[in-house]
């Protein structure tokens, strides 16, 4: 099944594939899992994903001094905590955040390992064997982070940008080897700190990303559910 993406004006050409940055170990724990999906008839979408390469330019080198290896085994997600209204190019969008993270923080490269677009293309950011980075107080050691763009306190999840998501969580559930458990949103990490990841919050915590996660893991269609952002003070 392709990844969803949106044709825009901006054209989101998907060069590489995700790459598996794992140590050996990780590897054979990634191989052993891929026959065992075989065997249960998983199905994993075929991501597509920009390559760096393709979105940085000849000065965005990352400082690897700024750098901590760890070994991924959950995923979590953001929000960009921007609004994000169309105007700048997904591209360029990187590149402005890759200057932000090493001239105004202590960071090594973006601050995640992949980043989605308001029209559903997924760019990758640092590889995957370095931990991210964080404006808040939580351990990032072992965590693989998704931002999704826009203010999602404020604007509306895009249905593309979801549906890229959960395709992406699927292929990287089953290439880590992650349970269901094990994937979160910001603000679990890091309670009353943030509001990260917006209304994306709600699909956590109402069980409907990891239903659609399993629609998409068994091959089956999946509905989009419209949401709004509801803070935690509200809901109390």
């Amino acid at each position: 099944m392709p990844t969803r993406i949106a044709a825009t004006s901006q054209t989101c050409v998907p060069n590489s594939k995700l790459r598996r940055s794992l140590r050996p170990c990780k590897i054979l724990l990634v191989l052993a899992f891929g026959m065992l999906a075989g065997c249960s008839n998983l199905h994993v979408p075929d991501v597509q994903i920009v390559s760096r390469a393709d979105w940085a330019g000849a000065d965005d080198v990352p400082m690897m001094e700024r750098f901590v290896e760890h070994a991924p085994d959950r995923l979590t997600i953001h929000h960009a905590g921007v609004v994000d209204d169309g105007s700048v190019a997904g591209d360029e969008k990187m590149r402005r955040l890759f200057n932000f993270s090493v001239k105004q923080r202590p960071w090594g490269d973006v601050p995640y390992h992949f980043v989605i677009d308001r029209t559903g293309c997924i760019r990758e950011g640092r590889d995957m064997i370095y931990a991210p980075d964080t404006n808040t107080s939580y351990d990032v050691d072992s965590h693989i982070c998704i931002c999704v763009n826009g203010d999602l306190t404020k604007q509306p999840l895009m249905e593309n940008q979801y549906r890229s998501l959960v395709d992406l969580l699927v292929k990287l559930a089953a290439d880590l080897d992650v349970p269901n458990d094990r994937i979160a949103g910001h603000k679990d990490y890091a309670p009353g700190e943030t509001t990260c990841p917006g209304v994306l919050e709600n699909y956590i915590e109402n069980g409907w990303l990891i239903e659609d996660m399993e629609n998409v893991r068994a091959g089956k269609p999946y509905e989009f559910r419209e949401s709004q952002y509801v803070s935690s003070e509200s809901k109390k």
